[in-house]
């Protein structure tokens, strides 16, 4: 497949010029086969084509530095299985910002044992997660691999063939991005499966010197895509696809109309729509003691369930506002 290499001051000035001199075969297979509508505030599919569309041939372009070949090649991964697009939702997204998980957990241990999805791309709203360089991180790749299962980290198909990478350890997690200053964040991690601790090595695999804000952002990504995948697993929510009226701006009194040719939609990851955020009034006099406004963080709790509760299942206790009533 034919490679094509722009070198811009940002991803939207990089993705412009891509798509001005036509693209690459991939970005046009992408446009035609794929076809995604994706909802109002979220990167659009032109743009996220094209960015995938540039990346995922790159996974065994020498000039690259380690972290750009493997967000390449989870990105790559991500095209060759057909994988599902995830649309976070940013109540949801809110919620997890949120929550405590912890380092070292038993919960960790029983996602690995039963890993909802082993390829995703996560969509985050726009302007809600700002790197430290003051980019906007939008979506996360997201991938999971297994000594045990080299099958979920190889493929072949719409032209360009990712090979199976042996990982340090039996199960890894990975995410990759590029940020809207077109900054690439690359972090993987592994589980240990008897008592659920992360193994990860304090390194930089990039040719960018990681420094404390870019370690507690990172630690930040983490979180999210660690909470996504236990929620997908222990929450077991019903993932509805995006409809089509969450697509468009509607203007005016005249209905839109879907369009008749074959269209993907993502699917959302958000509670259901009974659900709403918890919010706990206390009432406030002139004490000093008094609270003011304030999250009450959220937890992952193990509870015995079923008969005689001798079954153990995951809880998540959400986080609530605490709001002061004056």
């Amino acid at each position: 497949m034919k490679e094509i290499v722009v070198i811009a001051d940002s991803r939207k000035s990089q993705i412009e010029a891509f798509i001005k001199t036509g693209g690459n075969e991939l970005y046009q297979i992408l446009l035609k086969s794929k076809n995604y509508r994706i909802p109002k505030n979220y990167i659009q599919w032109r743009e996220l084509a094209a960015l995938i569309s540039i990346n995922a041939p790159l996974f065994d372009y020498p000039a690259l530095d380690l972290a750009q070949k493997f967000t390449a090649h989870r990105i790559a991964l991500w095209v060759v299985k057909d994988a599902p697009i995830y649309c976070l939702d940013n109540h949801l997204l809110q919620q997890f910002q949120e929550t405590d998980i912890g380092d070292e957990n038993l919960i960790f241990r029983d996602l690995v044992s039963q890993i909802p999805v082993h390829s995703m791309m996560l969509l985050l709203p726009s302007k809600t997660i700002v790197s430290p360089d003051g980019g906007y991180v939008d979506f996360l790749n997201i991938h999971c691999s297994d000594v045990r299962h080299p099958e979920w980290s190889e493929g072949n198909k719409y032209g360009i063939k990712p090979h199976f990478l042996k990982p340090e350890y039996d199960v890894c997690l990975h995410f990759g991005c590029v940020d809207t200053k077109g900054t690439i964040w690359f972090n993987g991690w592994a589980i240990n499966e008897n008592d659920g601790a992360i193994l990860q090595r304090p390194i930089s695999l990039g040719t960018a010197k990681v420094g404390p804000n870019d370690d507690c952002f990172i630690r930040e990504l983490r979180s999210l895509v660690m909470q996504c995948l236990m929620f997908l697993c222990f929450e077991k929510p019903e993932t509805d696809n995006v409809s089509f009226k969450e697509t468009v701006n509607q203007t005016g009194f005249a209905p839109l109309k879907e369009p008749k040719e074959k269209i993907l939609y993502p699917r959302w990851l958000r509670e259901t729509k009974h659900e709403k955020l918890q919010v706990r009034n206390v009432k406030q006099n002139s004490s000093h003691s008094s609270p003011s406004p304030h999250w009450r963080r959220g937890h992952w709790r193990r509870s015995a369930v079923g008969k005689g509760k001798v079954a153990r299942r995951w809880n998540w206790i959400k986080p609530t506002f605490v709001a002061g009533d004056f």
